[in-house]
């Protein structure tokens, strides 16, 4: 796999929140020579299973990445303009101006817009346009627009991914597709590798609406142990090192009641010996991903949470690192090929959870 081309394509790809159907059959091509069973859940997530060579029955160790992406929702048709809302945390700062997709009876090319500012009142000009005071403009007219756009069409970024200089590539839904190849990356580093336990590479739905998906397919795979794969602020323009991460020099690791104490030192020590560096991410409470539901699955799962520093987090101009999501999946791979069958006992034997 060419990695800048695979992340190229999964970021121009579709696939909002309850709507990831054309991103999960472009994930699913890429990985069906990598696993030996798939299988969809109720809620859309798809599960690639590789069997391990250990005695039944076997452990499991899920790793997941989000595969939906934020985006918005016809709410009414406004003459020939059509009103939206937000699925997902959108940084509306950045929404004036876009290139949009309208996913109608037929896809719509639009542009986000607003008053000009020369009609502004004083205070207006003071603030962000509100969600009330944006449009999506087609160039159609509000009877073509009645027949082509019913009330609920969702409305994704039409922003195509740009490589960049010094292996960085910016472009929308890298939250969380950055991680997604990082998956099929470490699917490709499992090829031939011999590895006792079961493990279930999951793209999970719905995490930017309320990791839904993770919470399903936790109940549904059934894991021993789980690690979750998930961007995290990079450092830039306002963002310090002491409120992000440098993309490009490494992997954070979730420290806090959401990540299992003894997991979090086993990933560290890996990382430490395949020299990938690794900075403690503290999360005093939720870790913001689906770690914090699949951790509460049936008994409950040992959970690590591994972040992919990336900028301009949910805008459609993310940017990522290429060689951290390798060192993503050289990480995630090399670790669950030397799980046996005491890893398990001796997490419990771990202080804390």
């Amino acid at each position: 796999m060419e990695l800048e081309k695979h992340l190229i394509d999964l970021s121009n790809a579709p696939g909002m929140s309850g709507y990831e159907a054309p991103v999960r059959e472009m994930i699913r091509a890429a990985w069906e020579s990598l696993a030996e069973q798939f299988d969809i859940d109720g809620l859309g997530s798809l599960s690639a299973l590789r069997h391990g060579v250990g005695d039944k029955p076997r452990r499991c160790v899920m790793v997941t990445a989000h595969m939906d992406e934020i985006g918005l929702m016809v709410t009414s048709i406004d003459g020939a303009f059509l009103r939206v809302t937000r699925v997902g945390g959108i940084d509306r700062r950045v929404l004036l101006g876009q290139p949009v997709i309208v996913h109608g009876k037929r896809l719509l090319s639009g542009i986000i817009g607003s008053r000009p500012p020369h009609i502004l009142s004083v205070s207006e000009k003071k603030r962000y346009p509100g969600y009330d005071d944006l449009v999506v403009d087609t160039g159609l007219t509000e009877r073509e627009l009645k027949q082509i756009v019913p009330v609920g069409t969702v409305v994704t970024f039409d922003q195509q991914a740009v490589p960049m200089g010094n292996g960085l590539l910016g472009g929308k839904a890298l939250d969380n597709r950055a991680s997604i190849a990082a998956l099929t990356l470490m699917l490709e580093h499992l090829q031939g590798r011999r590895h006792d336990w079961d493990i279930a590479a999951v793209a999970t739905t719905q995490e930017e609406v309320g990791t839904r998906g993770g919470t399903v397919a936790a109940w549904h795979t059934r894991p021993d142990l789980a690690i979750v794969i998930d961007t995290t602020w990079g450092t830039g323009v306002g963002v310090s090192e002491d409120k992000g991460f440098p993309i490009g020099e490494g992997l954070t690791l979730v420290i806090g009641p959401n990540a299992h104490p003894k997991l979090f030192d086993l990933l560290r020590k890996k990382a430490a010996q395949l020299e990938i560096p690794i900075t403690p991410e503290p999360a005093a409470g939720s870790s913001g991903t689906d770690g914090w539901a699949i951790q509460v699955s049936r008994q409950g799962v040992p959970t690590a949470i591994i972040g992919i520093p990336i900028r301009n987090m949910h805008t459609p101009v993310e940017v990522v690192a290429l060689k951290d999501i390798e060192r993503a999946a050289r990480l995630i791979s090399e670790f669950v090929c030397g799980l046996d069958d005491e890893s398990l006992d001796r997490l419990a034997l771990a202080a804390g959870p």
